[in-house]
């Protein structure tokens, strides 16, 4: 594992918080996986809940990248067409067959106050997609590009919970389907 001491920690523990979940992991049990002693840790973070956030956010960014860069590049510019392909990357990512579920889902129900710092980091993650809905229902002519954007997110979250809590791995095609009946509707 290259890098920087901070990164090998977010590193390992986005791995074992995706594997496990954020509280059944212990500190020693990073700590282990990456090598270093509690002190090399404080230098870096005050606390778990303090990686448990640079892991939603670090998360967060390469998911929004990995996620935005293949819209873009399959659609090639054609904001009704990129809401479609978005359900396409779904596809692939609820078919994988290491998939265990949203890390932002979870770490939203393991720190279900909406007070909490790490909820509100894991929130962040549908907000940034639903902003980029959004501006693509709004450059594709969506009569209500907002209401357009909160049913994709609507139509999202049912198809990862489907494929999470009953293993229903075809949801992101039937997510896609729906999509496409929204985006005809109302662009």
């Amino acid at each position: 594992m290259a890098g920087s001491s901070r990164e090998m920690l977010i590193a390992a523990a986005n791995d074992l918080f995706y594997q496990h979940g954020f509280h059944a992991v212990g500190l020693d049990q990073i700590l282990d996986r990456v090598g270093v002693t509690k002190t090399t840790f404080y230098n870096h973070f005050e606390s778990k809940d303090d990686l448990v956030i640079a892991v939603l956010e670090e998360r967060d960014r390469a998911e929004t990248d990995e996620i935005m860069r293949e819209m873009r590049a399959r659609a090639d510019g054609d904001a009704k067409l990129e809401m479609l392909v978005f359900f396409d990357v779904i596809e692939e990512w609820l078919g994988a067959p290491d998939f265990r579920g949203c890390m932002f889902m979870k770490a939203a129900s393991e720190y279900p106050s909406p007070n909490d710092p790490v909820h509100r980091a894991a929130l962040k993650h549908g907000q940034t997609l639903f902003k980029e809905l959004r501006g693509r229902a709004e450059r594709a002519g969506a009569k209500d590009p907002e209401a357009l954007a909160s049913q994709l997110m609507l139509v999202l979250t049912g198809a990862i919970l489907s494929r999470q809590e009953r293993g229903q791995v075809d949801q992101a095609k039937s997510a896609r389907a729906a999509a496409a009946v929204l985006v005809g509707a109302m662009c």
